[in-house]
């Protein structure tokens, strides 16, 4: 199981327990007062349909696409009148079109990029060489639920079923860089002024992990010149932060050498700020 440890009711941690009989796992937070609440930030990495569906036309995205979200709306596209919804248009053929997407309130850095085929499939996705993590805005971090309430690649998605009158129904998430892998975890700690704050982290040897990546966000608080806060793992610093940008969500990876199976890791959280910081892992559950 995965395993996690705190020491303050503040976060709300996952453990992952193998149901007995049942092929598959069941996520549930944990406060420390031992109740337990039904975790939403696990989600499935489904190999998408269309790989086959659509022979060829798949291909690109096999070597472009990282982190991807798609959906079929069961319905005819016409490629020619949906060349509006692209920011950028990277290639256009009679049954496909690519190319990037700006997401509402969000600075260019973050646009997506947005493949649609005339057979019903919309997929959003990032590139290979960006981060899982990117798609985090801990913006939509709910604390009392614990649940991150949405993604950037779901709030594009939708952008995109909603010009075409569909919805986003039925969608999943696939991992084009990581083919193998079919589950990833955000695990979100917040904490709140001037205390610091840590987590402890036990990842199953039975697992294969891909990657290990972070998202971060300050609300409010002290930030002394000539001091940056920082998250230390096993008591070596692993993010530095500089950034002075308020309720902005950052992101990035982690080195894959930095969590061993079967080894508890304490991850300490070093600031005077409200924060919110999430370790997001990908990997394959047997």
């Amino acid at each position: 199981m995965l395993e996690f440890s705190k020491t303050k009711a503040c976060i709300l941690l996952f453990a992952l327990i193998l149901l007995c009989g049942v092929v598959g796992a069941y996520f549930f937070a944990r406060n420390d007062d031992g109740s337990n609440i039904d975790a939403k930030n696990m989600h499935f990495l489904i190999r998408p349909v269309f790989a086959q569906d659509i022979g060829e036309d798949a291909t690109f995205l096999e070597e472009e696409a990282g982190i991807s979200m798609y959906v079929n709306i069961g319905q005819f596209i016409d490629i020619s009148t949906v060349k509006t919804l692209f920011k950028t248009i990277e290639k256009e053929t009679l049954d496909y079109i690519v190319g990037s997407i700006s997401l509402p309130n969000y600075p260019e850095t973050e646009d997506a990029h947005c493949f649609i085929h005339k057979d019903g499939w919309i997929v959003v996705y990032y590139l290979r060489h960006e981060p899982m993590s990117k798609i985090i805005d801990l913006n939509y971090y709910n604390s009392t639920t614990g649940q991150l309430t949405t993604t950037k690649l779901q709030i594009g998605l939708k952008m995109v079923t909603n010009a075409l009158g569909a919805s986003i129904t039925g969608a999943r998430y696939y991992y084009f860089t990581y083919p193998e892998a079919n589950k990833f975890t955000i695990i979100i700690d917040e904490k709140y002024g001037r205390n610091y704050d840590h987590f402890n982290l036990k990842l199953p040897s039975e697992y294969a992990y891909y990657e290990f990546s972070w998202a971060n966000w300050f609300g409010s608080g002290d930030w002394p010149l000539g001091w940056d806060p920082y998250i230390a793992i096993n008591g070596t610093t692993a993010v530095y932060f500089i950034s002075r940008n308020w309720r902005t969500t950052t992101y990035g990876k982690l080195g894959d050498s930095q969590f061993e199976p079967d080894v508890w890791y304490r991850i300490d959280i070093y600031s005077l700020c409200d924060q919110r910081f999430a370790i997001v892992l990908v990997y394959r559950e047997p």
